[in-house]
C-alpha cells in the first residue's frame, strides 16, 4: 500500500504546483521552475515574450535554471529594454507611436536604457486590476460631482429598485446648461452607475459630459441625447480600470479614450466596446489597446470580450416618491440602433467647464 500511496501524494503535490503556477494568469506573477523547464517553455507558457522574462529576472535568454528557482513573470503589457534598442525601434516593434508609448511611461525625452522596465499604451498594473477597492458606505447612493458641486444622489434601493427621485436628480446633473429644460436619464443608465459606484467603493463619480444636442460627432441616434450615456471619471481610480469592469456587464456600453479625460458609459441591447484613440475636437481613431487600428475585424480579434460577470437588466422597478412601483422594459424599437463604434468626443472643452489641461499631471500623463 505504501507504493501507490506514495504516487497519490505525489500526483496532487504536482497537481497542486500546478494550481498554484496558474493562479495569477494574466498578472504579475511568481513562477517555480520545475524538472526541465526552460525559459523558453515558461515564455510561452504565460504567453510573454522570453526576453522580456529573462529581463525581469536579469537572466540571459539561454540562462540554464534550476529546480525550485522563483522567476517573476512580467505581465503581457510590460516590455523590457533590448541593448542597442531605441524607442522608435520599440514602437514600431509593438506598433504603437512613440508619443502614446512616452506618454504611457512619462517620458520627457526618447532616451532609454537596456533592462529599462517599459508598460505599452493601455495597460493596466494587475495590482489596479485585481484590486479591492472597498465597500461603499450607503450601496446605491452615487456621489456625482458635476461643475463644483458634490451630490449625493440615492438612485438604488435596498431591493434593487431604481428610485424616481434619484433619477430626477441625476437628469438635473447631467444637463449641459443649468438652465436647460429637466430630462429624466433613462432608469438602466441610473442602475450602471449605481453599480460602478458600489463597486469602487463609492467614491465621487465626476460628470464630464450628460445630455449633449446632435451635432458635430454626436449623431442623432447618440444615446446622449436620449438620456442613456454619460462621459465619467471617478475619484482616484483609472480610466482603464473603470473601462475593463463596464465590459464585463451585460447590455452596456463601454468606451475607453486613453488620449482624453474621461469613460463612456451607456445602458444599450447587447454588450458593447471600444477603444478610440482620438482626442477631443478630432474624429474617431478606432483600435485595440495597444493603438488604432483601421479595419473593424481586426480590432474584434485582437480585443476580445473578458467574461461577463453580470447583465444591466433590460427590465426593472422603479421606486416612485408615492411608494408605488412603476415597471420599466427597455424594448428594441425604442432603443437607438446598437452601432458597433458610437460617437467620439466632440469637444475641446469639457461640459464641467474644466479644459483638458487642467487634467494633466506634471509629467503630461492624463
Amino acid at each position: 500500500m505504501r507504493a501507490p500511496l506514495r504516487r497519490y501524494l505525489l500526483s496532487l503535490l504536482a497537481a497542486l504546483l500546478v494550481l498554484t503556477t496558474w493562479s495569477g494568469a494574466g498578472a504579475d506573477r511568481t513562477h517555480t521552475v520545475r524538472a526541465g523547464e526552460t525559459l523558453a517553455a515558461i515564455a510561452r507558457r504565460y504567453r510573454v515574450d522570453v526576453q522580456d522574462l529573462a529581463a525581469a529576472n536579469r537572466l540571459r535568454r539561454n540562462a540554464t535554471l534550476r529546480l525550485g528557482q522563483a522567476l517573476d513573470v512580467p505581465d503581457a503589457g510590460v516590455v523590457y529594454v533590448r541593448p542597442g534598442d531605441n524607442l522608435r525601434a520599440l514602437a514600431a516593434r509593438h506598433r504603437v507611436s512613440v508619443d502614446d508609448l512616452k506618454r504611457a511611461n512619462g517620458l520627457r525625452s526618447d532616451a532609454v536604457r537596456a533592462g529599462q522596465r517599459l508598460v505599452l499604451p493601455g495597460h493596466l498594473p494587475s495590482e489596479q486590476a485585481n484590486r479591492d477597492w472597498g465597500s461603499p458606505r450607503e450601496p446605491g447612493t452615487v456621489t456625482v460631482v458635476r461643475r463644483g458641486e458634490r451630490v449625493a444622489v440615492p438612485l438604488v434601493d435596498g431591493e434593487g429598485r431604481v428610485r424616481r427621485q434619484g433619477l430626477r436628480s441625476l437628469g438635473e446633473l447631467m444637463k449641459r446648461h443649468e438652465d436647460d429644460e429637466l430630462q429624466e436619464p433613462n432608469p438602466r443608465l441610473g442602475k450602471l452607475l449605481a453599480r460602478l459606484s458600489d463597486h469602487f467603493g463609492g467614491r465621487p463619480i465626476t460628470i464630464i459630459s450628460g445630455f449633449r444636442e446632435a451635432g458635430g460627432y454626436t449623431r442623432e441616434s447618440s444615446r446622449h441625447t436620449k438620456g442613456r450615456a454619460v462621459d465619467i471619471r471617478i475619484q482616484g481610480v483609472p480610466h482603464r480600470a473603470i473601462w475593463e469592469i463596464c465590459r464585463g456587464i451585460g447590455h452596456a456600453g463601454c468606451g475607453y479614450y486613453p488620449r482624453s479625460t474621461f469613460v463612456h458609459v451607456d445602458a444599450r441591447l447587447r454588450r458593447t466596446q471600444w477603444v478610440d484613440w482620438s482626442g477631443p475636437g478630432q474624429s474617431p481613431r478606432y483600435g485595440t489597446l495597444r493603438g488604432p487600428v483601421r479595419r473593424r475585424e481586426q480590432r474584434s480579434r485582437a480585443m476580445p470580450f473578458p467574461r461577463q460577470r453580470e447583465t444591466l437588466p433590460m427590465a426593472l422597478d422603479v421606486l416612485e416618491p408615492n411608494g408605488t412601483i412603476t415597471r420599466f422594459e427597455d424594448r428594441p424599437d425604442v432603443e437607438p440602433e446598437d452601432d458597433v463604434e458610437p460617437d467620439a468626443p466632440d469637444e475641446a472643452r469639457e461640459d464641467d467647464g474644466s479644459t483638458l489641461a487642467d487634467d494633466l499631471l506634471p509629467n503630461g500623463r492624463r
